[in-house]
């Protein structure tokens, strides 16, 4: 006699639960392991679409911060033209009203410390040009010269201005703060101009050396001493002459010929004494041996002899 035992109806459930469990298993545990990816993400190594979204554009709040930052690093950096267009940018009415005001009077500070320069150019000969060009640090700033001042940064700038005939001239200038409406002028030489000699004038004489005056003086001095000496001799010797024949009842015409020739023999003395003396002088305050100016000297007889005169320039 077979006899069949049945299971239990709880064995039963249990034993389908098991198998339900293992067909889920797998496919559960994948897909916690590796979640999907959205459906419009690129994938890996791939560029975004062109068909993505563009970033969305700054609100005017976020502008005026933008601007209200940079004109306070602009500033510090010593751009005061970019730091003045960032004041000016954050001092707008859709701007925060406490950033609008604060950038104002940020303006106003930095138009009073900005440096200005005219530009201005003339001919040589006489007369202004406007059709120059200036360039400041290798940038071209200015097509023609207006009159108008032109805005710059603090500090040392090279400026070029080019004239289409007259060529480029180079100027050096450094700008300061608070400096306004400074001219900064270049000249141009007259291209149809004819050249100049350059041969230096040579001088009367070399530096240290004899004055002109000296030698004349000192001729002056020797003709007046060797006159001196040819009167007096011969006025001694017709002295002694007429002593010893016909003293004391001589031809009054000889005795006055005899004391003429002894007033001029004095005169004679005293103009080779003085141009001698003269000579001396000029030559030791000559400018080419002390650096003293010019030197005049006048010699002029007497009726007893004569009178010099020195007069120089310092």
């Amino acid at each position: 006699m077979n006899m069949r035992t049945k299971p239990s109806p709880n064995l039963r459930r249990s034993g389908v639960a098991l198998v339900a469990l293992s067909l889920l298993l797998p496919s559960g545990i994948a897909g916690a392991a590796e979640p999907a990816a959205p459906s419009n993400a690129p994938a890996a190594g791939e560029s975004p679409s062109a068909d993505a979204p563009p970033a969305a554009p700054l609100t005017p709040g976020q502008i005026c911060s933008a601007a209200y930052e940079r004109m306070q690093t602009e500033k510090l950096a010593g751009h005061y033209v970019a730091a003045s267009a960032a004041a000016l940018e954050c001092s707008q009415l859709q701007c925060n009203a406490a950033i609008a005001k604060e950038c104002l009077s940020f303006y106003g500070a930095l138009e009073a410390d900005t440096p200005t320069l005219v530009f201005s150019a003339r001919k040589a000969e006489g007369g202004e040009l406007t059709d120059v060009r200036v360039e400041m640090d290798g940038k071209l700033v200015a097509e023609q010269l207006t009159g108008r001042p032109f805005a710059l940064d603090p500090g040392p700038h090279e400026f070029v201005f080019i004239h289409p005939q007259r060529g480029r001239m180079q100027v050096s200038e450094t700008a300061r703060v608070g400096d306004h409406a400074r001219v900064v002028e270049a000249t141009f030489a007259d291209p149809f101009a004819k050249s100049a000699d350059l041969t230096p004038a040579l001088p009367l004489r070399k530096p240290g050396g004899v004055p002109v005056m000296t030698y004349v003086l000192g001729g002056v001095g020797l003709v007046g001493l060797g006159s001196f000496v040819y009167f007096r001799v011969r006025g001694v010797n017709d002295y002694n002459e007429y002593n010893a024949t016909c003293s004391p009842a001589c031809n009054p015409s000889d005795v006055d010929a005899v004391r003429q020739k002894f007033t001029i023999s004095y005169v004679s003395l005293g103009v080779g004494i003085a141009g001698v003396a003269g000579a001396g002088l000029v030559y030791l305050l000559s400018p080419g041996r002390h650096g003293r100016g010019a030197v005049q000297a006048s010699v002029a007889p007497r009726g007893d002899g004569a009178m010099a005169g020195l007069k120089t320039t310092f």
